[in-house]
């Protein structure tokens, strides 16, 4: 993995913090520990290549480590507040990352057949998936970190796998869905 790139990273959202809202975190360390180090975690169930779809992207949690985690991965960051879709598409550029970055309701977006959703904090699990549905190719999965006390949810045309429990972060548990061939 590129350590290297990851540390840009936190240093971009710490320059930009403020300006954007992006974060109240001010310290690095603390940056990687809380939202860095649980995306990369993910990376564990993904794919090595395919398309990515991480839906309210924000600041780029989790979609950016993961794609740096893993590069075979091409990018659909999706973020409706502009100016943050506007500081992702500096990240893509700056970290060299194969992305593409919109900035409108992932609604109102034509199918973008991908490989594997991932979203943090966005919504219900089962509106989330239901977004995602609309993009997700036959075979394609879901992996959501959410609270520890979740339980899973039944989402139409999705089928629950199984969930993780990690050691990272605010969401512990890993929630894993696949989408029917």
């Amino acid at each position: 993995m590129n350590n290297e790139a990851l540390e840009r990273y936190c240093s971009e959202v710490l320059r930009f913090r403020g300006a954007l809202n992006l974060t109240s975190i001010r310290s690095e360390k603390e940056f990687m520990a809380r939202f860095v180090i649980p995306s990369v975690a993910l990376a564990q169930w993904m794919p090595e290549a395919g398309r990515l779809l991480d839906i309210g992207s924000g600041m780029g949690i989790p979609g950016i480590p993961l794609l740096v985690a893993k590069p075979g991965l091409q990018g659909v960051l999706v973020e409706r507040r502009k100016k943050r879709a506007e500081f992702l598409r500096h990240i893509v550029r700056t970290l060299q990352l194969d992305a593409e970055v919109y900035d409108t309701d992932i609604n109102v977006l034509p199918h973008l057949g991908v490989n594997v959703c991932v979203a943090r904090a966005v919504t219900h699990i089962p509106d989330l998936l239901k977004m995602c549905g609309r993009h997700a190719e036959p075979g394609a999965i879901a992996v959501l970190p959410v609270p520890q006390s979740a339980e899973p949810a039944p989402a139409e045309g999705w089928h629950f796998d199984m969930s993780y429990f990690i050691e990272a972060g605010d969401e512990q548990q890993i929630h894993c869905y696949s989408y029917p061939s």
